[in-house]
């Protein structure tokens, strides 16, 4: 069944297909056959209104197929039942644009079949990876060919490997990865929003897929609907993250609520020399954000696009987050992530070091995102090779210290913090989130009150 479409002058725009079906025995399929190349999503829902598929235009694979079980089903889809009645393919446009599209939707045809891999309905967030206290390190935005990306999913347990990872996020554009090849640590379900270049959001953790038809429903995207959808995100105890903030092209113009975010993104393709001045005004904002009281900590992203051929040639890991847990899964990493108890390094795990020095001067361990009640505190960094180092209280550059170590002691002012930035060759290696002294009063600002 060929089907036809036609975008009109409209901002926001959903197109219904009401599709009758019968005597399915297989499954049913959808291919993307002459399509723009835009993020738009694609939703086949069946007679109950459950989604089966979830894919975009700009996907760079086509097809699609959901079946009665994960075996007999594709990635971006959900299996189940093959219900009689009438099935809804619903296009989303979120974003002005006419023109034309052209989808297939078939029913049973011979396909595939995946003797191993990971679903979305066995993903366990309670799942014990590890017992061990330490330095997890993982990777936090990345993208596959089930969006733009080159990432071939059959090469993402290689990448894991030879990286060592403990954990990934793949955060293609509107979707979510359904099922993926068994690994030794998780592959976890997320994407990025991404309606228009206004503002591109990373969900961390999620549990169910997003129904763009039913948010779409409205004229334009304006900071009212993302509040609903980041409502539903919260819902799912998943993470919002602000993308690459302050991307000329691609950064946040909305004047958004800022107690919807846990996190912001200051180091995104590092290895991407143009992108350099928007990951420094990040860390600007990131400054800006602490000092007015919103504690919305730092990640960093690779944003590969990227297939994994070997750890020379592929962007995946660059940079990688380190996170400190009391034993590993996905739930602990999500909490740790959001208060704060990471850092983001290009140049391999740093070993730091952090004690609080009491009036009597006893010491206590601390970690980043931690609060002290003391004012004095002692830091011993160690890294592989020499790094200029940055000690920043509330927002400005206390001290710097050249070397592969620095130690130092320090006073904290009362309702402030302290982060570290450490840098190689001139360009950002390091960078920590803030340890606090007292409580920093939030501020009514919104994020663009922030990010001037």
């Amino acid at each position: 069944m060929i089907l036809n479409g036609m975008f009109t002058e409209k901002e926001c725009e959903v197109l219904t297909f009401n599709l009758n079906f019968r005597n399915i025995k297989k499954n049913i399929i959808l291919f993307l056959k002459n399509c723009p190349d835009e993020h738009f999503p694609v939703t086949l829902k069946d007679p109950n209104g459950n989604i089966r598929i979830l894919t975009t235009f700009k996907s760079k694979e086509k097809i699609f197929y959901s079946g009665k079980n994960f075996e007999e089903s594709s990635n971006c889809t959900l299996p189940g039942e093959l219900l009689d009645g009438i099935w809804k393919l619903e296009v989303a446009k979120p974003y002005a644009f006419r023109g034309m599209f052209v989808l297939e939707i078939l029913k049973d045809v011979d396909m595939n079949k995946s003797p191993s891999f990971m679903d979305i309905s066995k993903f366990d967030f309670e799942k014990q990876f590890s017992k061990k206290s330490r330095w997890y390190k993982g990777e936090l935005h990345a993208h596959t060919k089930f969006s733009d990306g080159l990432l071939d999913l059959k090469n993402l347990p290689k990448g894991i490997k030879e990286l060592n990872l403990d954990f990934i996020f793949l955060t293609d554009h509107n979707v979510v990865s359904t099922k993926t090849p068994l690994t030794t640590s998780p592959i976890i379900p997320s994407t990025e929003l991404t309606l228009m270049e206004n503002g591109h959001f990373n969900f961390l953790g999620l549990k169910s897929l997003p129904d763009y038809s039913a948010f779409l429903k409205v004229k334009k995207v304006n900071p009212e609907l993302l509040k609903t959808i980041f409502e539903w995100v919260k819902k799912q105890n998943a993470l919002l993250v602000i993308n690459h903030p302050l991307n000329a092209t691609m950064g946040v113009n909305y004047n958004l609520d800022l107690n919807d975010f846990d996190l912001i993104e200051v180091l995104n393709s590092p290895y991407n020399d143009q992108k350099t001045q928007f990951n420094i005004d990040a860390l600007k904002a990131f400054d800006g954000l602490l000092i007015n009281g919103y504690k919305i900590f730092a990640v960093g992203g690779s944003d590969s696009h990227s297939d994994f051929i070997d750890k020379d040639s592929s962007f995946l890991g660059r940079p990688l987050n380190y996170v400190h847990m009391n034993g590993f899964s996905v739930n602990k990493l999500l909490q740790s992530l959001k208060i704060g108890k990471s850092y983001i390094s290009t140049v391999g795990e740093i070993d730091f070091s952090f004690n609080e020095i009491s009036n009597k001067d006893e010491e206590k361990e601390i970690f980043f995102g931690e609060t002290l009640n003391n004012t004095l505190i002692e830091c011993s960094i160690s890294a592989k090779e020499n790094i200029s180092w940055k000690i920043i209280i509330n927002g400005e550059i206390s001290s710097e210290i050249i070397g592969d170590k620095c130690n130092f002691k320090t006073n904290l002012p009362e309702h402030g913090y302290l982060r570290i930035e450490g840098y190689k060759n001139k360009e950002i290696a390091v960078i920590t989130n803030p340890i606090f002294f007292g409580e920093i009063e939030k501020t009514n600002k919104k994020w663009l009150d922030i990010r001037k």
